[in-house]
């Protein structure tokens, strides 16, 4: 179902970019980037879930709301699949179509279990 959503540049990108995290490590130390970590892994599923409510109550602004959020969080911490992801889905909302954005949803929940391993890993390595 996502063959019709449009490709934001930056598709032949990786899906993590551990420079992102070592920039925030060189600005804030580990302390600060154990913290953003933990602040991304417990918020995230609560966006993803404000996106799926916006879809089935038929809210495109919840839906742009939502994944515009989690699109910026995900880019500071390196996510970048899961940042392109968010981006689709914040274009198509914008547009106030939710026709194809279900399934891009449901991609994005899967993509998030994805960057919480490697970002877990990530903060695992910051306490050893």
């Amino acid at each position: 179902m996502t063959d019709s959503i449009p490709s934001p540049a930056g598709d032949d990108l990786p899906a993590t970019d551990s420079a992102s995290l070592d920039r925030l490590r060189r600005f804030g130390g580990g302390k600060l980037l154990r913290e953003m970590i933990e602040l991304y892994v417990a918020t995230a599923p609560e966006r993803i879930a404000a996106a799926r409510a916006g879809v089935e109550g038929g809210s495109a602004n919840a839906v742009e709301m939502a994944l515009h959020s989690l699109k910026s969080s995900s880019a500071q911490l390196g996510a970048l699949r899961m940042q392109r992801l968010c981006e689709k889905g914040e274009l198509i909302a914008r547009e106030g179509s939710l026709e194809t954005i279900d399934g891009l949803v449901a991609l994005i929940g899967e993509e998030f279990t994805r960057v919480q391993v490697w970002l877990e890993g990530a903060r695992n390595s910051e306490n050893a």
